[in-house]
């Protein structure tokens, strides 16, 4: 048999796990207003490179990835302030390491999580991210979203004579939903002579609710996120920092083995044009955990990320 070793668990997906990178790094998503009836056509695309770190771990793995994705957002104005809009891409990931999986994902067979030790392979994956969002004021809004993830080929380990599957080839889904409510009107700008005093302004409160399942239609569970949050500017340089519990829950396929627990979840974002159709971006997403039952031990998860977004 194959001894007691960790699997790699990736973090958080991709920067764009949260939202589309056309939301997540400006466009009118990120606030532009139409007016009722008028409408805009935005094809985008964007590259990153990510990489995820689970300290947590006994044996600490890494991922390593770059992202190529294709694609735009439709919007719509309602009137009154209000917009729907549709995002969609799709495109390849180079990556180096394990494939992306659902947060808080542990490889469990016969009542027990195996602790394998995950093979640095490099190939490439192919990932899509659809999203609807409803801007219902300048502090209200809402978001729909459906991330499938293409793994291309089966990861094994082998030891001892003994071969393992622990990456299998297929298309996990995750969707999820959220709902963001800005107390201010998010107008704060360091540059311009703002204080601390005016942060008030960039506060805002959400709650983000997602849901897995892995290339065996196998639901992984769900995790809730609420979130504190701040968002302001120095100039053309925009900052946002939110912190919250994560509440995490297993799926069925864990039957009874994993328990629920409770994590403190947080991102650092910051974006930037760099002319009128490229625009910047650089993020850290963390994850301190608590919990230390076999296959999932305390300590820090985190990934980190840069890429630009081009206006095509």
């Amino acid at each position: 048999m194959i001894r007691s070793r960790l699997l790699f668990l990736a973090l958080l997906l991709s920067p764009f796990a949260s939202m589309a990178p056309v939301h997540a790094h400006g466009s009118h998503g990120g606030g532009s207003e139409l007016e009722a009836g008028e409408f805009d056509f935005t094809p985008l695309f964007t590259v990153e490179g990510h990489a995820g770190f689970d300290s947590n771990l006994a044996n600490p793995a890494s991922h390593y990835a770059g992202d190529f994705l294709i694609g735009a957002e439709w919007a719509w104005g309602l009137g009154n302030d209000q917009q729907i809009s549709f995002s969609a891409f799709i495109g390849p990931a180079l990556v180096h390491g394990g494939a992306e999986h659902f947060y808080g994902e542990i490889h469990i067979e016969d009542g027990q999580a195996h602790e394998e030790a995950h093979p640095m392979r490099t190939r490439f994956d192919f990932k899509a991210l659809f999203e609807a969002n409803f801007k219902y004021s300048d502090s209200l809004s809402f978001q729909a979203f459906w991330n499938p993830y293409v793994v291309t080929s089966n990861e094994i380990v082998i030891e001892d004579g003994d071969t393992e599957t622990f990456e299998s080839k297929g298309v996990k889904n995750e969707v999820g939903v959220k709902a963001k409510y800005a107390f201010g009107d998010g107008d704060v700008d360091f540059g311009l002579g703002d204080s601390f005093s005016d942060l008030i302004d960039g506060l805002y409160v959400s709650v983000d609710h997602r849901q897995g399942w892995g290339v065996d239609g196998v639901h992984i569970g769900n995790y809730t996120d609420p979130r504190l949050g701040i968002a302001f500017n120095y100039g053309a340089t925009a900052f946002q920092v939110d912190l919250g519990p994560r509440f995490y829950s297993p799926g069925s396929y864990a039957n009874g083995f994993i328990n629920s627990r409770t994590d403190l979840a947080g991102e650092m974002m910051i974006s930037r044009p760099v002319s009128e159709k490229i625009d910047f971006f650089a993020h850290w997403k963390f994850v301190q955990t608590w919990d230390d039952s076999a296959g999932w031990g305390s300590g820090l998860q985190h990934h980190i990320g840069t890429g630009i977004t081009y206006k095509l």
